[in-house]
């Protein structure tokens, strides 16, 4: 879901992993929010703000994603 979201805001040929860092892909904070609200919408939960302002790797968006799901769920 992240990579299909990004797929035409990253440069050719960035890779993703959980490492990646998301100002090292040149997003913007609109961008990043963009993936946010998908998420938000796709899944239906919504990010707890202070984490989804922290967030600095594509990993960090799934670990705060997997959190919000599971406290959603519960």
């Amino acid at each position: 879901m992240i990579r299909k979201k990004l797929r035409n805001k990253i440069p050719a040929g960035a890779e993703l992993d959980q490492d990646t860092e998301l100002e090292g892909l040149g997003l913007s904070s609109l961008q990043i929010a963009d993936v946010v609200f998908a998420l938000e919408d796709r899944f239906e939960f919504e990010f707890e703000l202070e984490r989804a302002l922290a967030m600095k790797t594509v990993g960090d968006i799934v670990t705060v994603a997997n959190q919000a799901l599971s406290e959603h769920q519960a």
